[in-house]
């Protein structure tokens, strides 16, 4: 149940990142056009090709940087050429949508980045969590047993008991 309940806190978290960069993006073009006095036409449509290419590289580098495979060698092209073909079709689909094609490639860009950091990160931090498992006080013995095994397998084999206080 811990495992379930982990999963849907690690989606929540993903999906809040990927909104919230979204947001930022949003209050950014809202000061941009306050301050240039130009009306952004479609700026809930960019937010939302910000929101979902930024969902999509957002988990797709959190699976690469959490991945112990080299898995970048066949990711990162296959997201650069996505992102390529999505921004090459909008463009020549119309010079109009120029701005949501730039849109996608840098939500994508940057959440791509932020997904591989975060997926390192996770990949690191369970790699030390099966460390410290290892070495739990209550699969280890007590230093005296360890000393004591040591120098009997010594003493059985002819040789003097090692000193363990230095």
């Amino acid at each position: 149940m811990d495992d379930i309940i982990s999963s849907l806190e690690r989606g929540f978290v993903t999906a809040l990142l990927a909104a919230s960069f979204s947001f930022i993006l949003f209050l950014i073009l809202l000061i941009a056009a306050k301050i240039t006095r130009k009306k952004i036409e479609r700026l809930p449509l960019l937010c939302l090709v910000a929101f979902v290419f930024g969902l999509l590289a957002l988990v797709t580098g959190m699976i690469t940087g959490a991945s112990r495979n080299v898995a970048v060698g066949q990711v990162l092209p296959a997201s650069l050429s996505l992102i390529g073909a999505v921004a090459l079709y909008v463009i020549t689909k119309s010079e109009a949508e120029v701005p949501i094609a730039a849109t996608a490639v840098i939500a994508f860009s940057i959440m791509l980045l932020i997904g591989t950091v975060i997926g390192s990160y996770e990949r690191v931090r369970f790699a030390a969590y099966q460390d410290a498992l290892r070495y739990q006080p209550s699969r280890l013995k007590t230093q005296a047993d360890i000393e004591f095994a040591i120098n009997g397998y010594r003493r059985s084999r002819g040789l003097g008991p090692i000193d363990f206080s230095r």
